[in-house]
């Protein structure tokens, strides 16, 4: 290793971060990953690796300053946010994010807060300042939703139906509450929503991606859990119309000034209602189908980013308004609850053009429960194309061409995004 090498430290080790490791290794980086799971994906494409969980600031910060780090990164997931930032404020080294603008993407109440500030449409909330009171379960307006205000990946959360219900559904949300706090709003029963990606450069806010967020709902009292996300949304003019100025006025008042964010929104009834944000790379790896789009890899900007690199190769300013001419697709796959055997025609969905990058959460011999979570995931694909009508031709065949067998010997794909169907809507 040349001594001029800089270092980057990877809080997590999951799937996902297995493209971060080799692109920060393809940039010149050396990469050190760490969490406390012997074994996981992105340690074995690392430089070296630890087994020391990424909450335990105190040996990390002993581990950064003996190998003498130069900066820390994560992605995916927002508890390593927060652990990053807490890291880089010992070591002394920058961070794309502070606290205060972490609290705002993390807390849903000051979430909203801060959207109302700035005239952002959200979902009203019922007042639970008393907790909550029989009065209150009187007066509510079924079904509900309830959520601890400070949890991460849909942890905690519960749709209701009826008093009873929503009893058990809050003392669950306060469990999984850091402050034991949680917020009862009304249910939108949808498929369908909004995904927002932006992307903060030197001050500037930039419109990367408007995209439909297509969901489903396994089980009644679980919310819904994704199964495409499609660029671009068929809704980006009314949201450029209607919502874009606020939003981007909003993340001006965060003082934002690099980085990439995320904000997902309900649509109902013609209007938008914005409910969670955060500040970090998306699971869907949209930044794969921006550099497609438009040449600039924003996980290489966040990288560079993070050991304090100039970032001025990564202007994306003039692809500002959801500027997506080739139609893409992130994909996940939801499977039924079983023990997994068998896992055929990986090889030949790899083999296809329109396939980008594929992460697969799951092998032979992994069991699945019926969780109504991300845990329910096989995996995500990431699909560009020329035309709608390829990219639909191409998610068919993905479907056609996985076969994931039980133990049972069952079929365990869930369910089966048909984007023609959309199109007839």
């Amino acid at each position: 290793m040349e001594a001029q090498q800089k270092k980057i430290l990877l809080l997590s080790g999951i799937a996902h971060m297995v493209d971060v490791v080799k692109t920060a290794q393809n940039m010149g980086y050396y990469v050190i990953v760490t969490d406390r799971d012997a074994g996981s994906p992105a340690k074995k494409a690392a430089d070296k690796s630890y087994e020391v969980s990424t909450a335990d600031i105190d040996r990390l910060v002993e581990i950064a300053q003996a190998e003498k780090i130069d900066g820390v990164f994560n992605g995916f997931d927002d508890v390593n946010t927060w652990n990053a930032l807490a890291l880089c404020e010992r070591l002394g080294i920058p961070y794309y994010a502070t606290y205060e603008q972490l609290e705002i993407c993390s807390n849903k109440d000051r979430f909203k807060n801060h959207c109302r500030n700035f005239d952002v449409p959200v979902v009203e909330e019922y007042n639970l300042d008393n907790g909550l009171t029989e009065e209150l379960i009187g007066s509510l307006q079924f079904p509900v939703i309830v959520k601890p205000v400070d949890s991460y990946a849909s942890q905690g959360i519960t749709v209701c139906y009826g008093p009873k219900d929503v009893k058990a559904g809050y003392a669950k949300a306060l469990e999984y509450s850091k402050s034991e706090t949680a917020i009862i709003e009304p249910f939108i029963d949808t498929p369908y929503g909004l995904m927002m990606y932006y992307t903060a450069y030197q001050g500037d806010i930039v419109l990367s991606a408007v995209t439909d967020r297509h969901v489903h709902k396994h089980f009644a009292e679980h919310p819904p859990l994704p199964i495409a996300v499609m660029f671009p949304s068929r809704h980006r003019e009314q949201y450029l119309a209607d919502v874009d100025p606020q939003v981007r006025a909003m993340l001006r008042g965060m003082g934002i000034q690099n980085g990439v964010l995320l904000i997902q929104a309900l649509y109902d009834n013609g209007r938008f209602y914005l409910y969670e944000m955060g500040f970090r790379i998306s699971g869907s790896q949209h930044y794969n189908i921006i550099e497609k789009q438009t040449g600039i890899n924003l996980l290489e900007m966040m990288l560079d980013l993070s050991v304090g690199k100039d970032i001025s190769k990564y202007d994306t300013r003039h692809f500002d308004d959801s500027y997506i001419p080739h139609p893409s697709c992130n994909l996940p796959i939801l499977m039924h609850s079983g023990t997994i055997a068998d896992i055929r025609g990986m090889e030949e969905i790899l083999a296809m053009p329109e396939i980008l990058t594929a992460v697969v959460n799951r092998k032979a011999g992994d069991t699945v429960a019926p969780s109504g979570s991300y845990a329910q995931m096989f995996g995500r694909f990431t699909i560009v194309a020329d035309s709608s009508t390829e990219l639909n031709r191409a998610i068919d065949a993905i479907y056609d061409t996985l076969e994931i067998r039980s133990t049972e010997g069952e079929e365990m794909l869930l369910v089966r995004f048909h984007p023609e169907e959309i199109l007839k809507a």
